[in-house]
């Protein structure tokens, strides 16, 4: 019986981590990014050349500043509820933002909640406030994506990050 409780502890232990708020999060619920991309379409919201354009554009601006950018497009957020935990658990379970920088930022697309969320890290808070971040989501990621136009809502909205980043 001991056994069976310290085998289920481990396995808890192993796959539940607490984000920086101190909520528990079960990473085994989360997408894998085994490949590290930094644009993950899981919604087939994009075509390859779009994905290609815009990986093209986050990894450049990695190259000149350091800060690291992740976007996730994802049908569902399901089992969870919290936009804003999901975010920031994407950015703790893939390593968005070099570590002892903390100089990170997810960007999740919930399709079918019609959500989107900007997740910086702690020193990107610094600079990308939650305000800031309302604001390049509400003039322009949304009024693109009411048009259909995904690509273009999440180009413009990368553009006004890198601008306010910088």
């Amino acid at each position: 019986m001991k056994k069976h409780l310290l085998l289920l502890s481990l396995i808890c232990f192993c796959f539940c981590c607490k984000t920086e708020n101190g909520i528990a999060v079960d990473y085994s619920l989360l997408p894998k990014n085994e490949e590290q991309k930094v644009v993950l379409d899981l919604s087939n919201l994009l075509t390859s050349s779009e994905i290609q354009s815009l990986s093209r554009e986050i990894i450049n601006y990695e190259k000149i500043s350091s800060n690291e950018i992740a976007i996730l497009t994802i049908d569902s957020i399901d089992p969870f509820t919290d936009i804003a935990l999901y975010s920031s658990a994407i950015g703790n379970y893939w390593g968005v933002g070099k570590k002892n920088k903390n100089n990170g930022l997810v960007i999740v697309i919930a399709k079918n909640e019609r959500k989107i969320w900007l997740s910086p890290g702690d020193e990107t808070t610094k600079i990308l406030t939650d305000s800031i971040c309302q604001k390049i989501i509400d003039q322009n990621i949304i009024p693109e994506f009411k048009k259909q136009n995904y690509y273009s809502g999440i180009s413009k909205g990368l553009d006004a990050i890198i601008q306010k980043w910088d």
